[in-house]
């Protein structure tokens, strides 16, 4: 999950379909653990439990950036400056 802080920094958080992308590894290890008799060794594990860490916290970030969004359409229902509204969501979200 540290990896992420340089990546996010440096890069920005990628699109939605690469971090769905980046959790593949560790869903297909774990289904395939829970279904079979295969174990996964450490070196498997450890990448893509990286890969999947990394993937959580790009899906934070979407998150966040959805719930700003809703709450800047929500406060334009009330009344709120759409203009000042959208800037401040940009400012916040980083739309």
């Amino acid at each position: 999950m540290i990896l992420c802080i340089p990546t996010l920094i440096f890069w920005g958080c990628p699109s939605f379909g690469i971090v769905l992308l980046l959790m593949v590894p560790l869903i297909i290890d774990g289904s395939v653990q829970k279904l079979t008799s295969y174990e996964s060794g450490n070196i498997r594990r450890l990448i893509s439990g990286i890969l999947f860490g990394m993937a959580l916290i790009f899906t934070f970030v979407y998150f966040h950036r959805t719930c700003v969004w809703i709450a800047g359409e929500i406060l334009k229902w009330f009344g709120a400056d759409p203009a000042a509204v959208t800037r401040i969501t940009k400012r916040i979200g980083g739309f």
